[in-house]
């Protein structure tokens, strides 16, 4: 089953489009975490901007999202 048929990216941003534009922590289903700021969307992806660096995310990926403090320091692991 590939990504495109198991997931509805519609649904998906929907969900997530009030997080776009704020910096977030977020957990992934692949036990990584990311805080950095949620820029858009795009397609299957999600992408944030972390220490200045644009990274793509897959949307179905994200297993939770909360709202970062400005002065949390920016990293994916």
């Amino acid at each position: 089953m590939t990504v495109e048929s198991s997931v509805n990216p519609r649904h998906l941003r929907e969900k997530y489009q009030s997080w776009v534009g704020k910096k977030v922590i977020v957990g992934l289903t692949t036990l990584h975490y990311l805080c950095g700021m949620w820029k858009s969307f795009d397609g299957y992806y999600a992408v944030f901007t972390i220490a200045g660096k644009e990274t793509r995310i897959f949307l179905h990926e994200i297993d939770n999202v909360a709202e970062s403090d400005e002065s949390q320091a920016e990293y994916f692991k």
